[in-house]
């Protein structure tokens, strides 16, 4: 099974390059090396999903000072706060189990860790995960956190499903025996590495300040500035334009140099927006806005008048003419799914393709009729 958290949509796109630093864990007061920010880029990719906003596309990795490196750092300190001590019971146990020392890792994993991510992921929310290698203290920073999105299993492994922020955009399957065998305790990951043990971390979402809905910014030395809506950022063209749209001049927050580079150009999937003084209404889906053409559409497709969002005038011909791609779509009152490959819509043309490619049903973002007229199509996937 897998949620509607992806990789490719909902994770970062900059790898965790962060540069090392010598961290205190403030439940335990020991010092460890970190190797880059992995806990602050998972514990963040979750919360932009909770709160439906759009991850950037720019790879670059934001700078220490900026929006987001700075909130990425924040976050990670907020996992060794909630999760240290767990850190340091796994590198302090045995893999085996003993009389002293408990169940062991392997077991821990197996019978009070996996049962728990199952039930979380089946109740359709990601999970903040652990990954254990060290055997002390000294080597916690060999550790890493991950977000799982799905599970599947067969008659002996049970696979992982989870974003790697060493990985961006890559489905990363972890794969560890359902029952523990001595003779196989390790968890293997598709990209190469292994781990002793995982576990469920504590996780309280939240939302990044910068992102608030409303939020007014500019980078200290772009005298444009941009209003947040659904995570992505809108160009207010003028103090006209400004003051039309009730915002306020003393609320505008000043960035280090380079902080929106690392803010969406469009807003989160499913956001509303209509542009001042108008009466059009879109819902955008991978960063193209969909007209919806009627009351009786916008209630068709379950949608809430109270979430419709205003946005500068003219601010609609800036966004995708083309969905990004890997975004799924389909008519309201049509079965054909398609698929965003390459700047051009694909027809899936079965369930076997769709778990083929990795892909989510409920990931697929319903449009009105007709809106997909128009849009460059290339061959079915079979």
């Amino acid at each position: 099974m897998r949620i509607s958290f992806t990789p490719a949509e909902n994770g970062f796109a900059f790898s965790n390059g962060f540069t090392n630093h010598v961290l205190r864990i403030p439940a335990v007061g020991v010092d460890i090396t970190t190797r880059g920010r992995c806990g602050g880029m998972a514990a963040a990719a979750m919360d932009y999903w909770y709160a439906g906003l759009a991850m950037s596309t720019n790879g670059t990795l934001p700078q220490d000072g900026s929006l987001v490196g700075d909130y990425v750092y924040s976050r990670l300190m907020d996992t060794f706060v909630d999760n240290g001590l767990t850190f340091v019971q796994y590198a302090t146990s045995l893999d085996h189990p003993t009389w002293l020392r408990g169940k062991g890792v392997a077991r821990m994993t197996r019978e009070d860790e996996l049962p728990k991510l199952k039930a979380r992921l089946n109740s359709g929310q990601p999970v903040l995960l652990g990954l254990t290698q060290a055997r002390s203290v000294t080597e916690l920073g060999n550790d890493h956190q991950v977000v799982a999105y799905g599970w599947e299993q067969d008659s002996r492994y049970t696979y992982v499903l989870v974003y790697d922020n060493n990985n961006p955009g890559q489905e990363v399957r972890l794969k560890l025996t359902t029952v523990d065998d001595p003779a196989e305790r390790a968890i293997t990951g598709s990209n190469g590495k292994t781990w002793r043990g995982l576990f469920v971390e504590s996780y309280t979402r939240k939302v990044p300040g910068y992102l608030a809905v409303g939020r007014v910014i500019h980078d200290s030395t772009d005298p444009r500035i941009m209003v947040i809506r659904g995570g992505g950022q809108f160009w207010v063209p003028s103090p006209a334009e400004f003051d039309a749209c009730g915002l306020r001049w003393d609320a505008v927050v000043s960035a280090k140099p380079g902080s929106m580079a690392h803010v969406a150009t469009h807003p989160g999937n499913g956001t509303l927006v209509r542009e001042r003084g108008t009466d059009p209404i879109h819902v955008v889906y991978g960063g193209k806005a969909f007209w919806i053409p009627s009351p009786e559409v916008f209630e068709g497709l379950g949608l809430d008048w109270g979430k419709v969002r205003e946005i500068p005038q003219g601010s609609l011909s800036g966004l995708r003419q083309m969905p990004l791609d890997r975004t799924l779509l389909r008519e309201r009152s049509a079965d054909p799914v398609w698929l965003v490959d390459g700047g051009r819509l694909r027809h899936v043309t079965s369930q076997a393709v769709m778990d083929r490619l990795g892909l989510e049903w409920g990931c697929v973002r319903v449009v009105p009729d007709g809106a997909l007229t128009g849009l460059a199509t290339g061959s079915p996937i079979s």
